[in-house]
């Protein structure tokens, strides 16, 4: 009777481990297929840059949401999450994928914060921060869908675009670098101008033509005049060194800039406000202070749009 009692114990065992395993392995499928969409998406969205540089000079880095530093040379691409910087008499054109453009000037710091641009504008969005030195910038079109989704957001206030052609900077004891072409270091604040479309900044609207200064206690003024922080910047004018860092892109005179945002694909470079040199009988192209270009040859031309409807091309000494 013992005996029989063990077996018929066994037996339920046995039964139990078989009813088991049927639930165990369906378990473990629906964990897998649940991870399953991670593993696909990983490595699109790896896949998926933000933008790319088309022009550099000097030593411009990004660091990754990993906080790997990588050098950034033309051609080179940057994600969502980058942090991108210039070093001392260095630049970067960034194109992105919605074809707005980010110049940043020398000493800079600017963090794309989150970009995403797949042609839904509800889910569309560009912003980024300024942390330190200066930047200029034309809206693409994640700006023209939704304006609402497009901000900079600085030390002292956030920069609303409406679409534009815009510029600022943010000095912190750090705006010392233009006095050899006597502009005294200004007060420490964010100094905004709109070239084209409107800005709101800190809370402030700001239309084409207008100037902005933001103080350290974050109260957003309208200047009279144009602050010559920005005014007198000749990186921020165009007028750009085509000089590069030493062994990494060679000849900048050899280097073609990138396609601008309404540069179609066929244009020659004379056409869409290259550097080809004017034919005989015609005037060289003008700088936005009245300076002619230099001839062509002398160095890359970055462009550095006027407009979000026109760019300009500025050679380099």
């Amino acid at each position: 009777m013992m005996r029989l009692r063990i077996f018929q114990s066994k037996d339920r065992q046995e039964k139990s481990k078989a009813l088991a395993a049927p639930a165990a392995w369906k378990g473990l499928c629906v964990l897998l297929l649940s991870l399953l969409p991670f593993f696909w998406a990983a490595p699109g969205l790896a896949a998926q840059p933000a933008g790319t540089v088309e022009a550099v000079a000097g030593k411009v880095t990004a660091a990754g949401a990993d906080g790997a530093i990588r050098p950034l040379s033309k051609g080179g691409q940057v994600f969502s999450g980058d942090t991108v910087s210039t070093g001392p008499n260095s630049r970067v054109r960034i194109l992105f994928s919605d074809k707005g453009l980010i110049f940043l000037r020398p000493s800079t710091r600017f963090v794309i914060d989150s970009y995403k641009h797949s042609g839904d504008k509800q889910e569309d969005e560009s912003r980024f921060s300024l942390v330190k030195g200066g930047f200029r910038s034309v809206t693409g079109a994640i700006g023209q869908a939704n304006k609402e989704k497009v901000t900079i957001e600085t030390p002292v206030a956030t920069i609303g675009i409406r679409g534009t052609d815009h510029e600022g900077r943010f000095c912190a004891g750090d705006c010392l670098d233009l006095a050899d072409i006597g502009v005294s270091a200004p007060p420490d604040g964010l100094y905004t101008a709109t070239n084209a479309g409107q800005t709101v900044v800190g809370g402030q609207p700001f239309g084409a033509g207008q100037y902005g200064f933001t103080s350290p206690v974050r109260e957003t003024v309208r200047l009279p005049e144009p602050p010559p922080i920005l005014n007198a910047d000749p990186e921020l004018r165009g007028e750009l060194s085509a000089s590069t860092q030493e062994g990494e892109e060679g000849d900048g005179a050899e280097q073609e800039p990138g396609q601008g945002p309404d540069q179609d694909a066929g244009e020659s470079p004379a056409e869409a406000g290259g550097e080809e040199s004017p034919e005989a009988g015609q005037q060289p192209a003008q700088t936005p202070q009245g300076e002619q270009t230099p001839d062509a040859g002398e160095g890359e031309a970055f462009e550095i749009p006027a407009q979000p409807a026109t760019t300009r091309a500025v050679q380099c000494n």
